[in-house]
């Protein structure tokens, strides 16, 4: 694990180099909301299955989440200070361009960087996201007060090991005020969602798909809690990251 300094916040990050020489662009793996590059990627593993693709993997623990620095203050959880961290960290390895695999709030930053930053994007895959609103119902002043779906995400991460649950209702109030907007979207880097059949926070997925002229692949029997680990999903990534290697 190293870090990087933005505005007073550390974010720490993996950096798995590539098995042997390659041209291939490292893969960005950015996990969901109350996870960390651990739980999210390394113990589905990730890091061994594109490893062994021969593609080096970058994975950080977003702010907030995992080793890095969790503030408690709303405002430095919004989605531009998310994707200045990752810029940061790419211009420290002197990354130039990514691949980029998001996991359900990975997945909207993912999208946030790929507006951001577009020539940083070579190809990106949003996992487990949709266009509807994950929030919906949830009382940002008591994250995991009440019944909606997202209560109950909340008190289930909140009590994980490691995880602050101030920190974490931070985030949520952050990322809340920036709701999620389709447009505008990001042009001219080839797209793939992938979500659960059972997955409900990912609901829209394949049509938001259609609508941004991207590929879709839907994972039989799977939730929002379990695609992540499934083999179709790895497989599927890797066929798209192997796709127009030379953009």
């Amino acid at each position: 694990m190293t870090a990087n300094l933005v505005g007073d916040v550390t974010m720490r990050y993996t950096d798995l180099p590539s098995p042997a020489p390659t041209d291939s662009v490292p893969v960005l793996l950015l996990h969901g909301f109350g996870t960390d590059f651990d739980m999210n990627w390394r113990a589905a593993g990730w890091p061994r299955a594109l490893e062994a693709a021969g593609r080096r993997v970058i994975g950080p623990d977003l702010r907030g989440h995992g080793a890095s620095d969790k503030p408690t203050d709303s405002g430095l959880y919004l989605p531009e200070h998310f994707v200045a961290d990752i810029l940061a960290m790419l211009d420290d390895l002197g990354v130039n361009s990514v691949d980029v695999v998001g996991y359900s709030m990975g997945s909207r930053l993912a999208w946030e960087l790929a507006l951001t930053a577009p020539d940083r994007v070579r190809r990106l895959v949003l996992g487990g996201f949709g266009p509807a609103n994950a929030l919906a119902g949830l009382d940002t002043a008591e994250p995991g007060a009440g019944d909606s779906p997202f209560d109950h995400v909340y008190r289930t991460v909140a009590a994980l090991p490691g995880n602050d649950a101030a920190a974490l209702a931070a985030c949520v109030r952050g990322q809340a005020s920036r709701p999620f907007q389709e447009e505008p979207r990001p042009q001219g880097i080839p797209m793939l969602l992938v979500s659960g059949a059972k997955d409900t926070v990912a609901e829209g997925a394949a049509e938001l798909a259609e609508r941004c002229g991207a590929s879709f692949v839907e994972i039989p029997g799977r939730d929002h809690a379990n695609a992540v680990s499934s083999r179709v999903f790895k497989q599927a990534v890797a066929a798209f990251l192997e796709e127009g290697q030379e953009r």
